[in-house]
């Protein structure tokens, strides 16, 4: 007596790897959550720190000064020749649950509400400190330094 095998799955086959899978899925959201989250705020400060380290590059070549200004309000950055004339268009954002505080030269600042590193062609700049905090509590502290223009990062 010959049997045939008929190739495939039954019904509870089936059921038991979905419940597993769902079992998976359900466990690793707030996993990816947290990692997407993480990518974001890396993400941010690598923003500003090229950011920074371009407008000083900029500087240097073109013979002008050049300011990095962080609206910390508006959780957005720009870099410009000439910051009193910058539109609001020219910034880029950084994600809303990072809170940005800034420590900068008042003198340098185009308006109240903007803080202004500016970075000059000798190589030196304004200085200043930038601090990028996750909702956690946890972030990172970038300081410019003003006599030579250099941007160095640590942990909080």
């Amino acid at each position: 007596m010959s049997t045939r095998y008929a190739g495939g799955f039954t019904l509870l086959e089936l059921v038991v790897v979905l419940v597993i899978a769902g079992l998976f899925f359900s466990l690793g959201g707030p996993q990816v959550r947290a990692l997407y989250d993480t990518m974001q705020y890396r993400e941010a400060v690598r923003e500003l720190v090229s950011a920074a380290k371009n407008a000083r590059r900029e500087a240097f070549v073109s013979g002008q000064p050049m300011d990095l200004l962080i609206d910390t309000d508006g959780k957005r950055y720009a870099t410009s020749f000439h910051s009193q004339k910058i539109a609001l268009e020219g910034f880029a954002s950084l994600p809303e649950e990072l809170e940005i505080r800034v420590v900068y030269a008042a003198e340098v600042s185009p308006k109240q509400g903007l803080a202004a590193i500016r970075f000059y062609p000798a190589g030196g700049s304004s200085g200043g400190e930038i601090s990028v905090i996750r909702p956690t509590g946890a972030g990172v502290h970038l300081t410019i330094d003003w006599l030579l223009g250099a941007v160095t990062q640590r942990g909080i």
